[in-house]
């Protein structure tokens, strides 16, 4: 198996409901938090990405704005489905 497919992968399912409250759309969304629109349609959907990519756009997203949970309590590892 490769190392890609052993690599966990993870969700935030909160993540429609924080963005939405501040942008309109992925693209006013990339520009503020510095990403690919690509990578912010991917975690909307809540199709699994690299653990360092979601806490990257949490991290961003909290500089910006009151982001009041801790960032581990917002991400949860699909294997755990």
């Amino acid at each position: 198996m490769s190392a890609k497919k052993k690599r966990a992968w993870f969700v935030c399912p909160q993540w429609q409901g924080l963005v939405a409250e501040h942008y309109p759309g992925d693209i006013e969304a990339a520009r503020a938090l510095h990403t690919n629109p690509r990578v912010l349609a991917k975690v909307r959907t809540e199709t699994p990405v690299v653990k360092s990519t979601l806490l990257k756009l949490l991290r961003c997203y909290a500089a910006r704005h009151n982001l009041g949970p801790q960032l581990a309590d917002l991400i949860v590892d699909t294997r755990a489905r």
